[in-house]
């Protein structure tokens, strides 16, 4: 910009880049997209849009592939590789938003990554979303989902005022050592606890996330479990029907009926639960199915 002084100039080249993003689009069935972003180190991830009636969501992440190795999840089986800065965060969302032109009223850190493990920058990345003069989503449309790290959870919850979710999937620490590792380092009782101890604003419950599996994460007594071990927490939960992809070929999902019961055992017991809707499966682009590249067997 020649009719700018050049120490103003730069200035600005100094303080400001404005990054090319290489990407692919893959379109569902269901109007879902999925992205593919290209990184400046050539690494890959991947985030998704999903648009409904009343809303339009953009699942988002927060690190090149993940170190958790929940045994039912794509994104876990490539393996860690590193954190995304709050730019790179950030830019996902702008991208949808103001190249794209989709609107984004909610945005959810579900995407490839564990978010509370790249605390700093998705704190800094959410302040920026919720900046009126940036991107503005409204501090009530953003969720962050956790596996559970424990020491984290305190921190982010006096950082942000945006809504937590746990993933917890098993209903007691010998299921949940096998799906999630993580419960090894921190269970079930280390969990609940820490989690009465986190004041939250009045109304306001933990959202609590269960991925249902045909025959081992979706049977009554399984429901009845997650009832009692959420008794006293000011709690809701979403089940998660199973995504099935060809990475874990002999996990699959349970029937809607066999949800539903699960739904109205925790429904009785008092717990809000509800069943959340499987988008973009064919594109690879549902929950668990992000891999940053094309899964091969």
């Amino acid at each position: 910009m020649t009719n700018l002084p050049f120490d103003l100039r730069e200035k600005l080249d100094k303080e400001y880049f404005f990054p090319k993003i290489e990407h692919e689009v893959f379109t569902s069935v269901d109007g879902t997209k999925k992205f593919r972003f290209k990184l400046g180190d050539g690494k890959i991830i991947e985030s998704v849009w999903m648009p409904e009636e009343k809303r339009n969501t953009l699942c988002i992440s927060s690190q090149v592939g993940c170190a958790m190795k929940c045994a039912f999840c794509v994104t876990g089986a490539i393996g860690f590789m590193r954190n995304l800065t709050a730019l790179e965060i950030i830019s996902q969302v702008w991208f949808v938003k103001m190249a794209q032109k989709l609107p984004v009223s909610n945005v959810v850190f579900m995407g490839m990554g564990e978010p509370l493990q790249n605390l700093n920058n998705v704190v800094e990345s959410i302040a920026m979303l919720t900046d009126k003069k940036r991107i503005a989503v409204g501090k009530r449309k953003i969720t962050v989902s956790t596996v559970g790290l424990v020491p984290k959870m305190r921190e982010f919850v006096e950082k942000t005022d945006v809504k937590l979710a746990i993933s917890v999937t098993g209903t007691n620490d010998q299921d949940r050592d096998h799906w999630m590792p993580i419960n090894k380092t921190y269970n079930w009782e280390r969990l609940v606890k820490e989690l009465k101890t986190i004041p939250l604003p009045f109304g306001k419950k933990f959202t609590f996330e269960v991925v249902m599996l045909k025959g081992e994460t979706d049977t009554e007594a399984k429901a009845k479990e997650l009832a009692a071990q959420l008794k006293g927490l000011p709690a809701k939960v979403n089940l998660i029907p199973y995504n099935e992809n060809p990475f874990f070929p002999d996990l699959k999902t349970p029937t809607p009926e066999r949800i539903e019961k699960f739904q109205q055992i925790l429904i009785n017991s008092g717990i809000p639960a509800m069943i959340r809707k499987n988008r973009g499966t064919d594109i690879m682009g549902a929950c668990g199915q992000l891999a940053g590249k094309d899964v091969t067997i």
